[in-house]
């Protein structure tokens, strides 16, 4: 009896030993993946190298592709982060991730698509934990207990280095190498717009369940001394003009219920169609330059935000 439970405890230490080399082998690779969604390592790389507050950006891909944030720094003087990769993680994961991230007196802007979902997509989320294997604390969904959880997750590891290769190219507008060190794309910087844009369509309104997520995460962040600041995020006119209705009433609605502070009006930030790039929130780079003045603008404005800034500015 002793002799096999001897045997069987070795089984197990060699299974999880050999699962644990594969693992730490795969996550090595998926780490030189040059896929849009493994800029999320060089974001929080950048996060954990700078040791004094900051000023992090938080949303989709809005910000991603609508940002100037070496501007913003320039004029604040304060370090910056820009952690806006794609609206599909949906915000319960970008709001864990802002949650294991935040230290004392960091300055968070969040600019949050319209009515986005809580969830996200399930794939999305599941290749990026892939890619990056500590967002699985970002949301509920993802957690992996015991030894069949993590051999679960080394074989979707290897699945997922196999899919990277299929997908990853040495250099195009939506890769790794896309980005720069604030992590704002600025592989598209250059390119013509394209004649149609991505993702527009008729919003529907609903009472947006976003709004409890946001104040949880705010009571959260005032307990450890972060400042926390909302934005509404850039949008094409004709899509404003197309629901204007849904956008005021969310507004209102937003006003009433958010405990975050509110530094903007949905329409500051409408831009004409020509200074979008491919899709309604993602920004060419003249409407990046805009956008950025707009925001410096709309920070400069707010007492709260302006003091935040400047206490963790360079003297």
């Amino acid at each position: 009896m002793k002799k096999f439970i001897s045997n069987t405890l070795l089984f197990f230490i060699i299974t999880i030993s050999i699962y644990s080399i594969i693992s730490i082998f795969v996550n090595q690779k998926l780490n030189t993946s040059n896929n849009y969604m493994a800029a999320i390592i060089d974001k929080h790389k950048r996060i954990e190298e700078i040791k004094k507050p900051k000023i992090i950006l938080a949303g989709g891909s809005n910000l991603a592709f609508g940002v100037n944030s070496k501007k913003i720094r320039d004029v604040f003087g304060a370090p910056i982060v820009n952690l806006g990769l794609h609206a599909g993680l949906g915000l319960e994961f970008m709001i864990g991730e802002l949650k294991t991230s935040i230290k004392k007196k960091d300055v968070v802007i969040l600019s949050i698509e319209y009515f986005l979902s809580q969830k996200g997509d399930y794939d999305l989320k599941e290749y990026t934990i892939g890619l990056y294997p500590d967002a699985t604390l970002y949301s509920r969904n993802n957690f992996f207990d015991g030894i069949s959880g993590h051999i679960d997750k080394t074989r979707r590891n290897i699945f997922l280095t196999n899919k990277a290769k299929r997908i990853d190219s040495s250099f195009f507008i939506y890769s790794r190498k896309g980005f720069n060190k604030f992590g704002d794309v600025i592989s598209h910087l250059d390119q013509a717009k394209k004649k149609e844009l991505g993702g527009i369509g008729v919003l529907s309104y609903k009472n947006w369940e976003g709004i409890k997520t946001l104040n949880n995460f705010y009571e959260y962040a005032k307990s450890i001394d972060v400042s926390v600041f909302f934005t509404y995020p850039n949008y094409p006119k004709s899509e404003y003009l197309k629901n204007r209705k849904v956008i005021v009433k969310l507004h209102k609605y937003i006003l009433e219920n958010l405990f975050i502070e509110v530094i903007s009006k949905p329409e500051d930030l409408i831009f004409n169609d020509s200074l979008f790039y491919d899709s309604h929130y993602h920004l060419n780079k003249d409407g990046r330059e805009l956008r950025t003045n707009k925001l410096i603008e709309l920070l400069k404005k707010n007492t709260n935000a302006k003091q935040s800034i400047k206490l963790i500015a360079k003297p």
